[in-house]
């Protein structure tokens, strides 16, 4: 049943059919991050974000008000993740692995050794390792998801992103002044070509 104002004539729906069946709020902890080139990382991640998405607009110069026009680019946020560290550090070195095979500071081998390490991914890769072009699409990029748990955890979504590479890693500052325990973290920044939302209900 509706209700039509006398003014607009546009209907009102009734208050009690705008009542939401969810009412359950979405938990800072109800999360799980998945990517395909870091699975050491995968398993100790702490924190992880779904980053901003903007559309820009131009503006349509009036002799009055100027109005805004949306845009037809999406801009995509940065992807940061923060894991523990693992005391062999193998999950800190996964992603300085990967970022040395990409930045290649030191020489060209660096790249051929990435591409070795993620020749699991790729049935094409020659089996003796050589590459002779260089294969980005499989050894610099990754996909990643980021499954969004209920408060039963149940997967009720989850954020896909395509084609991740990281762009940093942040340090590790070792203090012996401070005598209570504190277990290392590390944080790390992606970029991406852009990135879904399914629904898993």
């Amino acid at each position: 049943m509706s209700i039509t104002t006398a003014k607009t004539d546009i209907p009102e729906i009734q208050w009690v059919n705008r009542q939401p069946e969810q009412m359950n709020y979405l938990r800072p902890s109800g999360f799980r991050f998945l990517i395909q080139g870091l699975p050491q990382v995968t398993y100790f991640c702490q924190a992880a974000n779904i980053p901003t998405i903007n559309l820009g607009f131009v503006t349509q110069y009036t002799s009055l008000v100027d109005i805004p026009r949306p845009g037809e680019k999406l801009q995509f946020g940065e992807l940061n993740i923060q894991f523990l560290i693992q005391e062999d550090m193998q999950n800190y070195s996964e992603l300085y692995n990967w970022l040395s095979g990409l930045g290649s500071p030191e020489n060209s081998y660096q790249f051929q050794q990435r591409t070795s390490e993620q020749a699991y991914r790729d049935s094409t890769i020659n089996p003796s390792g050589e590459v002779t072009t260089r294969k980005s699409d499989l050894t610099d990029y990754s996909d990643a998801s980021l499954m969004i748990m209920s408060s039963n955890n149940i997967a009720v979504a989850q954020m896909n992103f395509k084609d991740c590479f990281p762009i940093s890693l942040s340090g590790v500052d070792f203090d012996i002044s401070n005598g209570q325990t504190q277990y290392f973290t590390a944080s790390a920044v992606f970029k991406y070509t852009s990135f879904t939302v399914e629904s898993l209900l």
